[in-house]
């Protein structure tokens, strides 16, 4: 057969064509590994479908997920030492100190949380007063609910005396703003690597600008006389040093945070953690505290059940909860695990990676290096677990199981499961429970449009309405 010179040219670009076409249909994937699904678009694959419309790429993709784990795999990924949260959080902009953060919880807030509990009321009373106050006329508030928080936070982290400062308050819900909207940057650059994104998110911090860094500043202002102070008791009381309930004297003791000498270096070293600290303490809380208002806002027929339980409670106590009183809370903690297991995220924030090969129990290999998701609304929504209906909102389905809402189980992982599950999760949901129970104690509440508000959709994850939330003095209120 005769080739002429003009048609090589043709004969590359065909060959060219199907070498391209061949790479981008050719599984990505090793033996026994859950199956990939086919590319919509070639090069940039799911991404937009990822971004824009979740929940449908995923259900679409229920039978042959690839990194996305669901209802039958997901508890693997937490009781195995093969997946680990750290190595992930160290590609991104986490310092490496995931360990230290669930030990300082584990042991300086959830170990003393019956000690917490008058002080936490108190600080979540200041801020209702601050934030809300007098609604003798209905007021509409648009609150991210962060401030409010972030005082019973500041109290437990730095103190009763740094934390009646407004400027270290607002700085606390500030930096959880600021570093949640960067975290909030949709992975668009994702499809080329993982870490092209985390690269680029990153990139404003390496060449100086750091929105953060003003917080930093006012919370080392407050902190090194206090600190100052402390080292200077302890050496001079010696034994008759009373030590305060908080974490900056849990560090102070802590052989890693231990130190005679205040110096500059040192102040960042544990500002930087107690930011940490203030992220995972107060972003996830302030939301579902959004959440959990919204949702009794927006039901009309729950007010009074829930009111008369809270009502009870505060005559019981005579206005001063005690850690059996928030136990007796019995239908609004209910609500309150109906509305974190419906709040629509369909993935979990926070992802695994595989530290070596590992084989699921119903044959699938996941290599090493890969990074994991968990398919969180295959889990809250299976009907197997939560009936026939499962994305209906039954609020008092925790009171009828006897599942309160810091439990975990392996159809409910707001907060993780096993050993991985959020140490501080107790903290959190006392915190939403009393904040709720003044809120309702103190005001009518409703949803501007009278019914449940849609929340809004970032991708996988759901974020509160952003209409606000309707206030109204109730009778007689003696908060008042």
């Amino acid at each position: 057969m005769y080739f002429s010179f003009e048609t090589i040219p043709a004969f590359v670009w065909v060959f060219v064509a199907t070498f391209i076409f061949y790479w981008i249909k050719k599984p990505r994937i090793s033996k026994n590994e859950p199956p990939m699904v086919p590319y919509k678009i070639p090069i940039i694959g799911h991404t937009l479908d990822y971004i824009f419309n979740t929940e449908n790429f995923l259900a679409g993709c229920r039978k042959q997920v690839n990194t996305i784990v669901g209802n039958e795999t997901a508890h693997e990924v937490y009781s195995t030492d093969v997946f680990s949260q750290a190595d992930e959080l160290r590609n991104g902009v986490y310092p490496e100190t995931l360990e230290q953060v669930v030990k300082t919880v584990r042991e300086g807030i959830a170990a003393k949380l019956p000690l917490y509990t008058g002080r936490m009321q108190k600080q979540l009373m200041i801020s209702i007063n601050k934030e809300i106050g007098d609604c003798s006329k209905p007021k509409l508030v648009k609150n991210d609910f962060l401030s409010m928080i972030a005082r019973p936070v500041a109290d437990v982290l730095v103190g009763q005396e740094i934390s009646k400062n407004d400027d270290v308050v607002k700085a606390f819900a500030d930096f959880t703003k600021d570093f949640s909207s960067i975290l909030a940057i949709p992975p668009i650059l994702s499809f080329i690597h993982p870490k092209v994104h985390t690269q680029v998110i990153t990139l404003p911090f390496r060449f100086g600008w750091n929105p953060t860094l003003k917080h930093m500043i006012t919370l080392k202002k407050y902190l090194k006389p206090v600190l100052e102070k402390r080292l200077k008791d302890k050496e001079t009381l010696g034994d008759k040093y009373e030590p305060p309930l908080d974490i900056i004297e849990y560090l102070l003791n802590d052989p890693e945070y231990e130190t005679k000498v205040i110096s500059d270096d040192y102040l960042n070293k544990i500002c930087e953690f107690l930011f940490i600290l203030v992220v995972v303490s107060i972003h996830g809380t302030a939301r579902h505290m959004s959440f959990a208002l919204y949702d009794f806002a927006g039901r009309p027929e729950l007010w009074d059940d829930i009111y008369e339980e809270q009502i009870r409670i505060d005559k019981e106590c005579n206005g001063e909860l005690s850690p059996q009183h928030i136990n007796k809370m019995v239908k609004l903690d209910s609500f309150v695990r109906e509305s974190l297991r419906t709040y629509d995220a369909v993935l979990t924030i926070i992802p695994h990676r595989c530290l070596e090969s590992y084989t699921f129990k119903n044959g699938m290999t996941i290599p090493k290096g890969r990074t994991v998701r968990i398919y969180l609304m295959d889990i809250h929504y299976d009907s197997t677990a939560y009936g026939p209906e499962p994305r209906s909102f039954f609020p008092y389905r925790g009171l009828e199981n006897n599942f309160p809402a810091s439990k975990t189980d392996k159809n409910y992982f707001v907060f993780g499961s096993g050993k991985r599950a959020c140490p501080g999760r107790f903290f959190a949901v006392n915190e939403i429970k009393i904040g709720m129970h003044k809120l309702i104690l103190n005001y009518h509440i409703k949803t501007p449009i009278g019914k449940i508000e849609k929340k809004i959709r970032s991708g996988p994850f759901s974020l509160p309405p952003a209409n606000g939330l309707i206030f109204e003095n109730r009778i007689n209120c003696k908060n008042f």
